[in-house]
């Protein structure tokens, strides 16, 4: 076997070479570096903070770690509560302004608690996603988390 850096010829069961000191990849490690492919439970632990991350900036994973399923499960999950945080702002403030018509009254008493309710449910929603990532789960979020936007399957 030769050495990846300069060329020396090494021992298989060499840890480094002797020639210029650089580690030897050997065996399943040396197909992996070949291939480009990352075990799943090193890519979860190697990423884990991006994957942490997505659920606050979706995109993180598509960027930094693109070929990687789980981080693509972390990105549509981050994009799903996006859509839906931003689809139920809307709709409250669809709602808080015809209670204004009917009555400001109303309208006072009922908006706050709305978006509160609202705002509690969608953080609960970014907790549960960032504890599945930390934990180096894939699990969907609840009520949301079954639909796909972003497909697990890489291109290319």
């Amino acid at each position: 076997m030769n050495c990846r850096n300069c060329g020396k010829e090494i021992m298989n069961n060499a840890k480094f070479c002797d020639g210029c000191g650089s580690p030897n990849v050997s065996g399943q490690e040396n197909t992996q570096a070949a291939t480009g492919q990352v075990p799943v439970a090193n890519q979860a632990q190697e990423n884990k903070v991006v994957f942490i991350l997505a659920y606050l900036l979706f995109f993180l994973p598509l960027v930094s770690c693109p070929n990687s399923k789980i981080g693509r499960f972390h990105a549509n999950q981050g994009l799903l509560l996006l859509i839906t945080s931003v689809a139920g702002s809307i709709a409250a403030t669809i709602l808080s302004s015809t209670l204004l018509a009917i009555s400001w009254r109303l309208s006072l008493a009922v908006s706050p608690l709305l978006w509160l309710a609202w705002s509690i449910a969608m953080l609960a929603l970014v907790i549960i996603g960032m504890m599945n990532a930390s934990k180096g789960e894939q699990k969907p979020l609840p009520i949301i988390g079954k639909f796909t936007i972003i497909s697990s399957t890489t291109l290319g």
